[in-house]
């Protein structure tokens, strides 16, 4: 008989055993897997896309034409890296906007010159096809264009492409101009703002920033990273479990180790036979994951890529199976896990179960020094890496401290016991928190994560919902669709049917100091304004932005150390103001900085100017708001939605956001308790002999089966309770600490105790599924050898 069927027999035996492993494996792959999956793509299509996020100007003229193509040759000439870019726009919403490029120039702009992936073959394509461009873009794109009634649609070829951004075609610019009869079009000339540090503009002519690009780092890092954390933590909730599996496997296969070295196996040999041995159990659940973790990612991919789809083209998410890198490295990873868990095995060390769990006093003083150094770090510090390392090292040291904590409550039980039988039961509880030691400290971690994870999603949806309510005052949201006269459409629009109110927004671009800020203009005397709420403000807040003030929100605020009271100056295209921070608002949803002006302070030459309105009408009901566009010519291309239509879309971004977030949670949680069960399984079968001598001395069967479910929730319930403060701390953690590095607002610390008592009720439920999987603890057969 060889070592492969010698170690194959101990699994034969034990095949429960083997089982559990491969689950706890299987599921840790899963998550890592699939995770990593969506992060690495996302990582791919962040670096794709900061190509197409570079500031750009805009080239015109200084007497007031536009610019044509005899202005972009005499720019060539100049020396300039300048490309024309024609938009054509078409009646209709949904109709995609068609942008025309020269190819031969368009290796000026980094977002067509530095395109990866499909979207880079396509305009290759383009490029080389010129006496027959296509219509590139997204098929749902294509396939609103081929729909459209305008004449010789049918004429242009069309081709996919998934590279490109939404509601747009890429063409060659001379179909563009083709296309243009049909629409609007506008003429631009564009060239990098680096360009013009190599060589000036010609005389008569100006620039101005079309866009000064956009700094995302911070949201999709915390994003990201969140989503890491969550997927380190199921690798490291499935190393205690593991661990925990081999140091009872130890003690089972010890004998047959020593009998094996006894009758002439090498040491080393048997040692490879382990590693080997260590190296197929993870590469069975790591190809498991694996396969399961790409289902998973693609189960999740819809909702990420609506959380960052507006910044980032996420729509290449989750697709394709695993490649072989891939595969090899989480194998690798899991062997790393497993190798770590089974040390003990693979070193032979003779020291039994129950003492190897025993928490001698150094570890107790490691695990608080270890808490200690990491909540000073916490404190202390605004890096969003160093605040999950910090706060990974606080959970583990209250992990570690867990279930001894839960062991000396039960000694004082033990010791305040009158009757024998409660003694034993807590004395037997005690054994079960030493051999369970690594399977409760996961659990402990599964159940503050779902206890923190939950007080942030909920205390964000409250505190949002709330926010949404004071800052949507109005009936109705008006897009125009494209750049309006201000004036003008705040005069027609005053005068549509039961219209009382007309709040025109103006946003745009600036920059404070060396950063690009939002730029955010209203009318202080609008009456759908008066109940915003401030973090901080003076009072009679609206007169004095009107006379000189600016308002500020809680992101710019913590960013550049502001206040109510301080001074700023800032650039708004050509133009410099200097105004005092007269208060500071709460701006979720967006890592960006942002000041709020009136309307009367911002330039019409506004870098990125748009104007939106809001309305206030008599009665909603009936003012048949929605045939609007039809009624009037001029909101043809408008968009209008309520104020519950408004709200129902942000709160739905939001929900796919922590959807995945609450999925990772509940599957981590899931993993735990499953685990748990297994192994309280296995060690309840183990200590059958002491339930079977109390029968024999005289205790009813059923009285011992009722004990032993109680044991098992009782073990579950007091851990649950014991994690709940950890729960708190990682809350506090995610909102007070997290949100501010990674996005720039604090949210308030919510407490959900209905949640607490659903989880638990989930680890009563884990501790009486073991006790009833159990079933009959007396086992009389175990004493005929005594």
């Amino acid at each position: 008989m060889g070592l492969g069927s010698v170690f194959l027999s101990h699994y034969r035996r034990h095949p429960g055993q083997l089982a559990g492993l491969l689950l706890i494996l299987v599921c840790a792959a899963m998550l890592w897997s699939g995770v990593r999956s969506l992060t690495g793509s996302a990582e791919d299509a962040v670096s794709r896309s900061r190509a197409a996020l570079e500031p750009l100007l805009s080239v015109g003229r200084t007497d007031g034409r536009p610019v044509t193509a005899e202005d972009f040759a005499q720019l060539r000439r100049a020396g300039l890296c300048a490309a024309p870019r024609l938009q054509v726009r078409f009646p209709g919403e949904d109709a995609p906007a068609v942008v025309g490029i020269d190819p031969f120039s368009a290796a000026c702009l980094r977002q067509y010159s530095e395109q990866q992936g499909e979207g880079a073959s396509a305009i290759e394509s383009l490029f080389t096809e010129l006496d027959n461009p296509s219509l590139l873009g997204r098929a749902a794109d294509l396939q609103r264009w081929q729909q459209l009634s305008l004449p010789a649609v049918a004429d242009y070829p069309v081709e996919e492409a998934e590279g490109l951004p939404r509601g747009q075609l890429l063409t060659d610019i001379s179909v563009a101009a083709q296309l243009a009869v049909a629409g609007r079009g506008t003429l631009e000339i564009l060239l990098p703002a680096a360009e013009l540090e190599r060589v000036p503009l010609p005389g008569g002519y100006s620039s101005r920033v079309e866009d000064y690009g956009v700094e995302p780092d911070p949201l999709v890092e915390a994003f990201l990273l969140s989503l890491d954390a969550l997927g380190a933590l199921a690798l490291l909730v499935a190393a205690l479990l593991v661990r925990s599996v081999y140091r009872f496997a130890l003690e089972q296969r010890r004998r047959t180790l020593d009998i094996l070295v006894r009758c002439g196996v090498p040491t080393v040999k048997l040692r490879l036979a382990l590693v080997a041995e260590v190296l197929v159990i993870a590469l069975i659940g790591g190809s498991l994951g694996l396969w399961l973790g790409n289902w998973l990612a693609s189960a999740m991919a819809q909702g990420f890529q609506g959380t960052l789809s507006g910044l980032f083209n996420m729509d290449t998410l989750a697709q394709g199976g695993p490649t072989a890198t891939t595969w090899l490295g989480m194998v690798l990873i899991l062997a790393l896990v497993v190798g770590w868990a089974c040390v003990d095995l693979l070193l032979f060390r003779h020291r039994s179960a129950a003492a190897t769990e025993q928490m001698p006093g150094w570890r107790w003083l490691a695990a608080l020094l270890l808490v200690a150094v990491s909540l000073a770090v916490l404190l202390s510090t605004d890096r969003l890496w160093l605040i999950f390392l910090s706060t990974t090292g606080c959970l583990i040291g209250a992990g570690l401290l867990l279930p001894e904590l839960l062991n000396r409550l039960l000694a004082y039980a033990e010791h305040r016991a009158r009757r024998p039988l409660l003694e034993w039961s807590c004395s037997e509880m005690r054994a079960l928190c030493r051999v369970l030691q690594l399977p409760l400290t996961a659990l402990a971690f599964a159940i503050a994560t779902a206890i923190g994870v939950q007080a942030m999603v909920t205390g964000f949806e409250s505190t949002f919902g709330r926010w949404l309510d004071q800052r949507l005052q109005g009936d109705l949201y008006l897009d125009p669709g494209q750049p309006v006269s201000q004036q003008e459409w705040q005069r027609q629009l005053q005068a549509l049917p039961g219209v009382t109110s007309v709040l025109p927004m103006v946003r745009g671009r600036g920059v404070l100091g060396e950063l690009p800020v939002d730029i955010f203009a209203v009318d202080p005397a609008s009456p759908l304004l008066q109940d915003w709420p401030f973090l901080d403000a003076v009072p009679d807040l609206w007169q004095k932005l009107a006379s000189g003030g600016v308002l500020i929100n809680e992101q710019l605020a913590r960013r550049q150390s502001l206040a109510v009271g301080d001074q700023v100056r800032f650039r708004l295209g050509t133009e410099s103001q200097a105004r005092e921070v007269i208060g500071i608002y709460a701006d979720y949803g967006r890592p960006e900085g942002e000041l709020l002006l009136p309307i009367a302070a911002v330039p019409k030459a506004l870098p990125g100017r748009y104007a939106t309105f809001v309305l206030g009408v008599d009665d909603l009901s009936k003012t048949g708001w929605q045939d609007w566009p039809d009624q009037y010519a001029w909101l043809a291309d408008s968009r209008l939605r309520d104020q519950a239509g408004l709200k129902q879309a942000a709160n739905a971004a939001f929900a796919r956001t922590f959807q995945m977030t609450q999925l990772l949670n509940t599957l981590t949680l899931a993993l735990a308790g499953t685990a748990l069960a297994l192994m309280g399984l296995v060690i309840f079968r183990l200590r059958q002999g002491s339930y079977t001598l109390l029968h024999v001395y005289g205790v009813p069967r059923n009285n011992l089966r009722r004990r032993l479910i109680v044991h098992s929730m009782l073990v579950t319930g007091l851990l649950a309770l014991l994690a709940t403060p950890m729960g708190i701390f990682l809350g506090w953690v995610l909102v007070a600490q997290v949100n501010p590095a990674a996005f720039g607002w604090a949210l308030p610390l919510k407490l959900y105790p209905g949640f607490w008592l659903q989880v638990w009720l989930a680890c009563l439920g884990i501790g009486a599924l073991v006790g009833a999987l159990v079933g009959d603890p007396v086992r009389l057969e175990m004493l005929k050898n005594e």
